[in-house]
């Protein structure tokens, strides 16, 4: 695999130098970190731009050198960031990458907003339209409290940052999109026309068995057996919390790992044993507990993902590249049927899709899959064209026929 990235590096024409901008660099290692990653070995010299930075939290940028805004110097910033999101624009604005011939911005929110010269090419690699300003800015402004004028404040903070944003989404040069949700959100919301999409890298898990570690077996919850897993950080727009109420509904056992701003609710969600469906007996006396575990090595998430009845993927997904890793594992994947992921998996035989964000539905699902009669062999044919050498593949000879076309057109000009 080094000596495949090694050609790839070769091939990029001119040798431009090169920057990478991320949103935000104070979360443990995510699907977004997973491409930063792999771009890291395509482009190992470019250090990486974002507005904040939490070394504790994100130990795997350690191999970056990061450059950050001035947020970085407000002593909350680095893990408070929401309350500063209307400084987030400026923060982006005023980066100074004008020493770069190339550059790439990964990003869901403001990253793609920074300001870039003619002879610059800029590309955005795009998870997503921000989320709070578009797709779910009405579960945003239901999780506020109720306080009118709280509200009428955070309404007018979206609408302005909303109108920023739109200015933003026109400030790079191409954009390539992370699937084609992503794609018809870019036309829907910035009416703007993409590359094609080049779908993430995905990390080729091991079919070795691991024991499961002292860590897990000395921690206060038991691994059990015949449980269903959730793999995910804990933000809203996951809904985690469906995953509780489905398998409280059913008496499953659920692991969740993952850390977030979630985790206190959900804890109290999974204790609360009244959650009752709409024309259905309440439940009484739940069986299973549901045990969180924060972030664990990958040996141990492999063993959990190799152990579990299916892993539950209940919100609407920009891609997820949890879901892709599991059916790598040929283990049953449960996940929205409009995700990103759901247009690789369409042919995997132990895919179960569900059509909503609903309790319903996800119950559903989850019987569905365990009356599915799928026999053990018939696993995830695709597992090899969507590994990291296949992104890096795809995306550096987008990269290098964008850049060449971008250098013919300077010259040009000039």
């Amino acid at each position: 695999m080094n000596s495949q990235i090694s050609d790839i590096r070769y091939q990029i024409s001119a040798r431009p130098k090169v920057a990478l901008v991320y949103d935000r660099v104070n979360t443990p290692h995510g699907g977004a970190e997973k491409v930063l990653l792999a771009l890291h070995q395509l482009y190992p010299n470019a250090p990486l731009y974002t507005s904040v930075y939490d070394a504790k939290r994100a130990k795997w940028a350690k191999v970056f050198k990061i450059k950050t805004s001035f947020l970085q110097k407000i002593p909350f910033a680095k893990n408070h960031h929401r309350y500063l999101a209307w400084l987030m624009p400026l923060a982006f604005e005023t980066l100074d990458l004008s020493e770069y011939d190339l550059i790439i911005s990964v990003t869901s929110a403001e990253a793609k907003g920074i300001i870039t010269r003619a002879n610059q090419l800029h590309i955005c690699y795009l998870l997503t339209p921000t989320r709070y300003l578009y797709s779910h800015k009405q579960n945003y402004l239901g999780s506020l409290p109720k306080i009118p004028l709280l509200s009428n404040l955070a309404t007018c903070l979206l609408n302005h940052l909303k109108n920023w944003d739109q200015i933003a989404a026109h400030r790079s040069d191409v954009i390539i999109p992370i699937s084609n949700l992503v794609k018809k959100r870019a036309k829907q919301y910035y009416g703007v026309e993409t590359e094609r999409v080049i779908y993430p890298a995905v990390s080729q898990t091991s079919n070795i068995q691991y024991p499961i570690s002292k860590q897990l077996q000395n921690s206060k919850y038991q691994i059990p057996k015949n449980y269903y897993l959730v793999i995910s950080r804990l933000v809203s727009y996951k809904r985690i919390d469906l995953a509780i109420k489905a398998c409280q509904k059913l008496n499953k056992k659920l692991i969740i790992v993952g850390q977030g701003p979630e985790l206190n609710k959900l804890k109290k969600l999974a204790r609360n044993s009244k959650f009752q469906m709409p024309n259905a007996k309440p439940i009484s006396n739940i069986k299973y507990p549901i045990s969180f575990l924060n972030s664990i090595p990958k040996k141990q998430i492999i063993n959990l993902l190799q152990n579990c009845k299916g892993l539950l993927m209940p919100g609407l997904e920009d891609f997820g590249i949890t879901a892709l890793e599991t059916a790598n594992q040929n283990v049953p994947v449960i996940i929205h049927e409009k995700s990103g992921v759901a247009e690789i998996l369409k042919n995997y035989p132990k895919a179960i899709f569900t059509k909503s964000e609903s309790v319903l539905n996800l119950i559903n699902a989850i019987k569905k899959s365990e009356s599915k009669k799928i026999q053990n062999n018939q696993g995830f044919e695709n597992k090899t064209i969507y590994n990291t050498s296949y992104f890096l593949k795809e995306f550096s000879s987008t990269i290098e026929r964008l850049y060449a076309n971008h250098k013919t057109q300077t010259s040009n000009f000039s």
